[in-house]
C-alpha cells in the first residue's frame, strides 16, 4: 500500500511570465520546454530564461522540470541532448521529462527521470521494468481507466503521475502520424519527415478539421464532420480518489495555451489539493499560501466541455461536437425581437458567448450584443429561444478577470523578538520548521510592533513572506523598516536554500533485458533503415 506523503499540482510554463504566474497562483511545480527536444515546436526556452525560472520556483521549494521528450534521432541528436542535460543539471532544473529510453544510456549527471506518457506505460508490467531501470517517476497513460491506475499502483513503487486537466489529443498517448504522413507525402524524405511530426512537436491540428467516415465497403458514415472533436480531461471529481489510490503528482496539460488558461486552472488544482492535504494531514510539496485576486473556476477558460476520459471505461460523453457544453445558465423566458431574460440570478455581459440545442439538431451559438439590467440582446436567429436552456462558453468578463489578476503567495514565518541590552535578538521559523537566530542591533527610533507588522507584510512585488509577531512586545527601536526587513527576509531565505530538499536519482546504467519480445507500430522507438553498399 502506498503511503503518499505529499501532493503536488504540476502545471505548465510556456516562460518565465507564464511560470511566476502558475507559481504564485498555487502550482506546486512546472514542467518548460528547452532550447531543443521539448516536443513543443515553438515553446522553447533559453538556458537563461529556465535558470530564471528556477531561481524563482525554489524560493517556494516548487520544482522545474524540463520535457526531453522527443525521439532522438541521429549521433547529432544524441550528442546535443547530452549536453543540453548537463548544462540543464548545472543550472538547478529538478528533472527531465524523456520519452526516448535511450536517454538512459547516455552519459549524463544524475538528474531525477520522469518517463513521458509518450513511452505509454499502460500495464505493470510497462511500470515494472523502467522501475528497475532505476526511472524516478512514470508519467501515466491519459486513456486508463481507475482500475488499471490501481493494478499499476499496487503492484509498483516508482512515484505515478497522471494527467487532471486541459486538452485531450485523439491520438493515442500522443502517438499520432499525421504530420509525418503528410510531411512524407509532400518530401518522400523521412529525415524530413521525423523532424516536422508529432515526435518532435510539430502538430498542424489536422484532427480539429472536418472528415468523413466511411465503411470498408465506402459506404459514408458520417460525412464532413469534426470527428475528432473532443471535450477537455478534467478530473477534479476524481482528484481525491487517485490520490488515494497512489498518484501524488496531478499535471495541468497546457504549454501552448493562454496565461489565464495557466493561472486560473493552476489556482483551481491548487484549492482542490489544500482541501485533500488538510482531510489527509499531509503537505503539498511546496511552501507557501495563494492569495489570488480572482475565484478560480473552469469555466473561466476556454473549453470545449469537461470529460474524466476513460475513467469509469469509455463512454460517448467524452465527444463534444452534438453536446452542449459551459456553465449552466438558466431557461429563456421572454424571448421576443432577439432579446432576452433567463429564469436564474446568473448575470451575463455584452461578448459572452452561449449555447443552446433544439432536440436532435446541432448545438447553436449566441453572443450578448447588448443588455438593459436583466434583458439580453442578441444577433437575429430563425429560432425561438422560449424554455431553451443556455450554457455560457465564453465568459468575457471572467476570462478578463483572471487575465489581469494579481496574485501573490506568501510563505507564513513565526517571528519572535526577545529584547536585549543593546540588541534584540530575532528568532523566525517557517512553516516548513526552518529556523534561523540573529541579533539586531537596537536604534533610535521608536516603531509600533503592528505598525511593523503592517509594513513588514504590505502587497508589493516582494511579497515573500507573511510575518506574525508570536510574543508580546509593544513596540521596537528602529531607524529604518526596510532594513529590517531585508535583513530578516535574507536570513530566512538563507536558511530555507540550505535546507531545501533536493531529489537523489536512482538511475544507473544496467543491463535488464526487454520485456518485450516483439514490437509493433506502437512502440515509441525510431527506426533507421541503412542501405548496404
Amino acid at each position: 500500500m502506498r503511503n503518499n506523503k505529499t501532493i503536488e499540482i504540476l502545471s505548465p510554463a510556456k516562460n518565465f511570465t507564464y511560470a511566476k504566474e502558475a507559481i504564485l497562483c498555487g502550482a506546486d511545480a512546472l514542467y518548460m520546454g528547452a532550447p531543443l527536444y521539448s516536443l513543443r515546436h515553438e515553446h522553447g526556452n533559453s538556458l537563461d530564461d529556465i535558470k530564471k525560472t528556477v531561481d524563482f520556483a525554489h524560493k517556494y521549494w516548487a520544482k522545474v522540470y524540463v520535457p526531453l521528450n522527443c525521439l532522438l534521432y541521429t549521433q547529432d541528436d544524441l550528442d546535443k541532448a547530452t549536453n543540453l542535460i548537463k548544462e540543464l543539471y548545472e543550472i538547478g532544473v529538478d528533472g527531465l521529462i524523456i520519452q526516448d529510453i535511450g536517454i538512459l544510456e547516455l552519459d549524463i549527471p544524475p538528474i531525477p527521470l520522469i518517463l513521458s506518457t509518450n513511452t505509454m506505460c499502460f500495464t505493470k508490467e510497462d511500470v515494472e521494468f523502467f522501475e528497475k531501470c532505476g526511472v524516478d517517476r512514470v508519467v501515466l497513460p491519459r486513456e486508463l481507466t481507475k482500475n488499471e491506475i490501481k493494478e499499476i499502483a499496487q503492484n509498483t513503487n516508482v512515484p505515478l503521475e497522471t494527467f487532471c486537466y486541459g486538452f485531450l489529443c485523439v491520438g493515442l498517448s500522443g502517438n499520432c502520424y499525421l504530420a509525418y504522413a503528410e510531411n512524407h507525402a509532400k518530401t518522400k524524405d523521412c529525415n524530413i519527415a521525423h523532424y516536422n511530426a508529432s515526435n518532435h512537436g510539430v502538430c498542424p491540428e489536422r484532427c480539429m478539421g472536418n472528415w468523413t467516415l466511411k465503411d470498408s465497403n465506402g459506404e459514408i458514415i458520417k460525412e464532413n464532420e469534426r470527428l475528432f472533436n473532443l471535450r477537455f480531461l478534467s478530473l477534479h471529481d476524481e482528484l481525491e480518489e487517485l490520490f488515494e489510490i497512489g498518484i501524488d503528482t496531478f499535471k495541468i496539460a497546457g504549454r501552448e495555451k493562454d496565461l489565464k488558461h495557466v493561472k486560473n486552472a493552476s489556482a483551481f488544482y491548487s484549492s482542490l489539493a489544500n482541501k485533500i492535504a488538510k482531510r489527509k494531514n499531509i503537505k503539498r510539496s511546496s511552501s507557501g499560501r495563494s492569495i489570488l485576486s480572482f475565484a478560480p473556476n473552469l469555466n473561466k477558460n476556454f473549453n470545449k466541455g469537461f470529460t474524466n476520459f476513460f475513467y469509469n471505461g469509455r463512454k460517448n460523453e467524452m465527444y463534444s461536437k452534438h453536446h452542449i457544453v459551459g456553465e449552466y445558465i438558466g431557461k429563456v423566458v421572454e424571448f421576443k425581437d432577439n432579446t432576452f431574460k433567463i429564469d436564474s440570478d446568473k448575470i451575463l455581459n455584452i461578448g459572452d458567448k452561449l449555447r443552446y440545442k433544439i432536440e436532435n439538431n446541432e448545438v447553436k451559438t449566441i453572443e450578448i450584443i447588448d443588455k438593459n439590467k436583466d434583458t439580453y440582446k442578441i444577433s437575429p436567429i430563425n429560432d425561438s429561444l422560449n424554455n431553451l436552456e443556455l450554457y455560457r462558453y465564453i465568459d468575457k468578463l471572467g476570462f478578463e478577470e483572471v487575465e489581469n489578476s494579481i496574485n501573490y503567495r506568501v510563505i507564513d514565518v513565526d517571528l519572535n523578538i526577545e529584547e536585549k541590552k543593546d540588541s534584540y535578538t530575532i528568532t523566525l521559523k517557517d512553516e516548513n520548521n526552518n529556523k534561523v537566530i540573529f541579533e539586531y542591533k537596537k536604534e533610535n527610533k521608536e516603531i509600533n510592533t503592528n505598525y511593523l507588522l503592517e509594513k513588514l507584510n504590505r502587497y508589493d512585488k516582494e511579497y515573500e513572506f507573511y510575518f506574525n509577531l508570536v510574543n508580546k512586545i509593544d513596540f521596537i527601536l528602529l531607524d529604518d523598516i526596510e532594513n529590517f526587513k531585508k535583513e530578516i527576509t535574507k536570513n530566512i531565505r538563507k536558511e530555507r536554500e540550505k535546507n531545501r530538499p533536493i531529489q537523489k536519482t536512482n538511475y544507473k546504467k544496467n543491463n535488464y533485458p526487454y520485456y518485450k519480445k516483439e514490437l509493433t507500430y506502437l512502440e515509441t522507438i525510431t527506426m533507421i533503415a541503412e542501405t548496404k553498399k
